[in-house]
């Protein structure tokens, strides 16, 4: 869940409205929000609900549950983009109950409300913001059991929340949202230069927040887990940037605004999510909307990305209508051009990215996967499920075949990269030379051919489960660097023999790397000398056969 947009708008700046010929819009009815709800049990607490708190606490106890807002409707067996059919909103064939955080990716929603893109449809759309009027403050485990029981249809959450109960009987991911592309990050002493270097060091993170994925995630990138550090979890972020700077912690991870404060202590960036892309949000459909109620499934996503459309086509519009819905104080959205400015740290998915991803859903499927083997490895193991059975693209596929509704401009942010081919401009030698490092990759031996530079099928294994992954993921660069063995006695290999050996090594794991699709610009190969020239020592010799590899990175943090 997502409760940090009000803060990071604090920051924002108050841009001009850019025209794009389009009339502003009125409001067609007052702000209407919907939730029928009865209290839950207050005691009920998540231990790692995933919130972006905006300098506030965590909500923990108090919750509240949707009941089924309406009956099964006939499923479409083959969903087809619904047409929009304007003025039939006194004919509803019954409601869509959509839960949501306050944040700007999710804002289609309210563009959907305010122009009635659902109701041209056929169905009405109920919202229930998370916290607005300090109401629906659901802890996690309790909104995806909400979703299971059929009390909403449709949740707009992140991914690796979603992984940790991916469960069938809850329902499956229909709509990728957006990446986070810079609004997360892990700053820290500057001692502390790399991922490997948080090891044993004091870790600060608002618990249960994205903050403390991010955190695992960049963890796991060294080879390390939660048992490496010394975790230190706080109520928020602000809570735990006050932990760093009040010296109870070495490093924190958390978001903009709130750690601009840790660095304005004097922390340094290790990394942010600009240029490592793991945190994903999307949409979650309830089991009883993919079973029995397939048209208002549909509708609702041509809805939505006819809202997107209008968000990329026409923002001055879209920014309007966000305008119009109210509640500025939760959205933060009061003003023309603040819209913008949220979205520059949020890469939104358009339908034709979407389209691209469904139509392959097992690049869903793995990131699922990926997530979850975070969780584990941080002691939080996911239940066992059928996750093939959790991404269903049916309707993305279906909405991608009305051209009406495919945007025609990139978004604010466009670099998703889910679905693209990261491309990086070439680094000189001088730049190469400057690059900073940012993770060693745990990784290093790469078995090769006997007295040869042809990888084994364990090292593409190896090298296709460990090294591509965050190659496909960040905006990182690969420095590749062979070392080779030097068997003595002395005179027996020259130098200059070994290290081209090695070279050619690198070269080979580049190879391999360009040929799987990684742009070659960012690869960087170079040798390392061995550490136990003219060895006569197995022993010694081995540990000089290997590959390192170290992502960096060029140009700042």
């Amino acid at each position: 869940m997502r409760i940090r947009h009000v803060m990071l708008l604090v920051l924002a700046l108050v841009l001009p409205a850019c025209g794009t010929g389009g009339s502003s819009l009125a409001p067609t009815t007052p702000p209407v929000i919907i939730v029928d709800a009865t209290p839950a049990n207050e005691s009920t607490r998540a231990p790692n609900a995933p919130t972006r708190a905006a300098a506030t606490a965590t909500p923990r106890a108090a919750a509240t549950t949707a009941q089924p807002a309406n009956q099964p409707t006939s499923a479409a067996s083959t969903p087809q983009a619904a047409t929009a059919q304007p003025g039939q909103s006194g004919t509803s064939k019954g409601q869509v109950v959509v839960a949501f955080d306050s944040f700007p990716s999710y804002f289609p929603l309210l563009i959907m409300k305010q122009r009635g893109l659902l109701e041209q449809r056929g169905y009405e759309l109920v919202l229930v913001p998370f916290g607005l009027n300090g109401e629906n403050d659901v802890p996690e485990a309790e909104r995806f059991e909400t979703v299971r029981q059929g009390g909403w249809d449709i949740l707009a959450t992140t991914l690796d929340g979603f992984a940790r109960r991916a469960d069938p009987s809850i329902g499956a991911i229909t709509a990728l949202v957006d990446e986070s592309a810079g609004a997360d990050k892990i700053v820290a002493n500057p001692e502390i230069a790399t991922i490997n270097d948080l090891r044993g060091k004091r870790v600060a993170y608002s618990e249960g927040s994205v903050g403390e994925y991010f955190l695992y995630y960049a963890l796991s990138l060294a080879g390390l887990g939660p048992n490496d550090v010394t975790l230190v979890p706080k109520e928020s972020v602000e809570d735990a940037v006050n932990a760093y700077i009040a010296g109870e912690a070495d490093a924190v991870s958390g978001w903009v605004p709130d750690v601009q404060a840790a660095e304005d202590a004097g922390a340094k960036v290790v990394i942010a999510s600009d240029k490592l892309r793991a945190i994903v949000d999307v949409l979650i459909t309830g089991r009883n909307v993919l079973d029995n109620k397939g048209e208002a499934g549909q509708a609702f996503h041509d809805a939505w990305f006819e809202a997107l459309r209008l968000m990329t086509d026409s923002p001055d519009e879209a920014e309007q209508a966000i305008i119009d819905w109210g509640n500025n104080d939760w959205t933060a959205i009061d003003q023309p051009g603040v819209l913008a400015d949220s979205l520059q740290t949020i890469a939104q998915a358009t339908l034709g990215a979407n389209a691209l991803a469904f139509r392959n859903p097992e690049s869903i499927v793995t990131r699922v996967r990926e997530a979850q083997t975070v969780w584990a490895n941080a002691g939080q193991a996911p239940p066992q499920s059928d996750l093939n059975a959790v991404v269903d693209g049916r309707f993305v596929l279906a909405s991608a075949g009305n051209g009406s509704l495919i945007s025609t401009r990139p978004p604010v942010n466009s670099s998703f990269l889910f679905t693209a081919r990261v491309e990086l401009p070439q680094l000189s030698s001088e730049e190469q030379q400057q690059a900073e490092a940012v993770v060693k990759l745990p990784l290093e031996k790469i078995d090769f051919q006997p007295e040869s530079v042809r990888l084994t099928d364990k090292a593409i294994q190896d090298l296709t489960a460990q090294v591509l992954p965050v190659l496909r993921t960040s905006r990182l660069y690969l420095r590749i660097e062979g070392s080779a063995a030097w068997p003595g006695p002395q005179g027996r290999f020259r130098e200059e023999d070994i290290r081209s050996f090695a070279a050619q090594r690198a070269e080979s794991v580049a190879t391999f790397l360009v040929q799987q699709g990684i742009d070659p610009n960012r690869l960087i190969t170079g040798t390392l000398p061995p550490k136990f020239p003219n060895s006569t020592n197995e022993t010694e010799l081995v540990q000089d056969r290997i590959v390192r590899f170290t992502l960096v990175t060029s140009g700042g943090r």
